[in-house]
């Protein structure tokens, strides 16, 4: 007969693989020490229940702590007490009356604010004036107007408040002193790179000269 964990909300079957990716072991009650078996019962929830010899519980419900190896195999310790255990899911019922007094309670309006003449408020930005009309057949009356600051611009991105953003242009003219100062570096250092190469030749034709004899220097020297 397969092995099967009897804790509530519990499926694990023999074979299966638990959560450190090793196969699930199953263990059965300790039903010759009470006082075990009674804390075994009480952090499972079911205090009244009696279980059999046949009935187990899982790994998956016991901590690290609980185990001992011996020749890479796990064993229960003999004072190991099971302390995982999910809460129950809500039942049908529950759910339903949860959806009840959530659709029971409904937000109520915010009542609307008359207008008044209170002191002005400074918006900071450019205003949008909004004249609300007149409903069809009411007395005639000045119309209320509803003063609303219009949303400013989006800042570009990078940039800091307070700080005025530099422009285009500027970056430009920055960009290219940066390299006319770079290409005259170059043309120095090529200019020193010339001057020792000149400074090269002339040592090797003077060691030509004083090498070979004097028909060959004439030769040297033409080079």
């Amino acid at each position: 007969m397969p092995k099967y964990c009897r804790a509530p909300n519990c499926s694990n079957t023999a074979g299966r693989l638990g959560a450190d990716n090793r196969p699930v072991s199953f263990y059965k009650f300790p039903l010759k020490d009470s006082p075990r078996l009674q804390a075994w019962l009480r952090h499972m929830g079911h205090e009244d229940w009696v279980p059999s010899c046949h009935q187990h519980l899982c790994s998956e419900h016991f901590t690290p702590s609980c185990f001992q190896w011996r020749w890479g195999m796990r064993y229960l310790r003999p004072d190991a007490v099971p302390s995982i255990f999910p809460p129950a899911p809500p039942t049908k019922k529950q759910q339903s009356s949860q959806s009840t007094k959530k659709s029971a309670v409904s937000p109520s309006p915010p009542d609307a604010a008359p207008l008044s003449s209170g002191p002005a408020v400074s918006a900071p930005g450019p205003v949008h004036l909004v004249v609300l009309g007149l409903p069809p057949g009411s007395p005639e009356t000045a119309a209320p107007m509803v003063l609303s600051p219009l949303p400013l611009p989006p800042a570009p991105a990078g940039s800091r408040p307070g700080v005025r953003a530099r422009h285009p242009l500027a970056r430009l003219g920055a960009v290219l002193g940066a390299l006319q100062r770079r290409v005259r570096r170059l043309q120095r250092h090529h200019e020193q790179h010339q001057a020792q190469l000149r400074a090269l030749e002339q040592l090797a034709r003077q060691l030509c000269q004083e090498s070979r004899p004097a028909g060959r220097a004439r030769a040297c020297s033409a080079r």
